[in-house]
């Protein structure tokens, strides 16, 4: 039997990295660390870190998110630097490398400003949805961590958000599209997938974005942004009655 008292309440599907708890940050300074690295062994630092980029903006198409992975594309730029340098890898340096990219594997859980506060506070008279992308275990592990995980109806961990998985959501919860917002910090994988379902969207930008989700918000009138996330509590303030 569908709960009808569950329908008629606002729905908000929040995303996590970047707009419940810090992740680029960590994955910054771990490139940041790589791009020294390389220096060190006589590569231009900026050369270092935009052979980096091309390298993994090209894999997570193919192999997704893990962290593993993040590890792999330095490796891999390692390599590519040195054959553009006609230089020989070394098994050495490959380690070290591959220690710089460990550092963001189960990094400890920040939760953003406002966050620890106002979810307690959404739960009391919003559903509220998680919604993330990656890797599975990767990602579980930081819901678990987070203390987030006991306020979210349901989490949803994919490989890649879009409009489908956002329809998919719509038709498995029964959410009524005039009364849903996708909250989050990526035009990419947020935003523009939020307008595209005819969901609302609310648009947190994070302090140290990753580029490859950066993306031209293709209706931005129909946007709300904030530059905190407690701020959607004066955005949708609670029903009278509700403490």
């Amino acid at each position: 039997m569908v709960n009808m008292l569950a329908m008629d309440r606002l729905t908000l599907i929040l995303d996590a990295d970047d707009t419940l708890w810090e992740n680029n940050v960590f994955y910054e300074e771990a490139i940041a660390a790589f791009a020294e690295c390389m220096a060190g062994e006589g590569f231009d630092r900026e050369e270092a870190r935009q052979t980096f980029n091309c390298i993994e903006h090209e894999r997570v198409l193919l192999v997704g998110y893990a962290p593993e992975e993040f590890v792999r594309s330095m490796v891999i730029a390692y390599r590519a630097l040195c054959q553009q340098h006609g230089c020989q890898p070394r098994l050495a340096v490959e380690r070290e490398v591959e220690t710089l990219g460990r550092r963001v594997i189960e990094y400890p859980i920040v939760l953003l400003d406002g966050v620890g506060e106002s979810i307690p506070r959404l739960h009391r008279y919003c559903r509220l949805l998680l919604l993330t992308k990656g890797d599975r275990q990767a990602q579980q592990s930081k819901v678990d961590r987070s203390g987030l995980a006991a306020y979210f109806e349901a989490v949803h961990i994919v490989p890649e958000k879009d409009v489908q998985v956002l329809h998919s959501l719509l038709q498995r919860h029964r959410l009524d599209p005039q009364r849903t917002w996708m909250v989050g910090n990526s035009p990419r994988s947020d935003i523009n997938p939020a307008l595209a379902a005819g969901i609302g969207a609310v648009y947190i930008p994070y302090a140290v974005p990753w580029d490859f989700e950066e993306a031209p918000i293709t209706d931005p009138a129909r946007v709300v942004t904030l530059q905190c996330f407690a701020g959607l509590l004066d955005l949708f303030p609670a029903p009278e009655g509700h403490v």
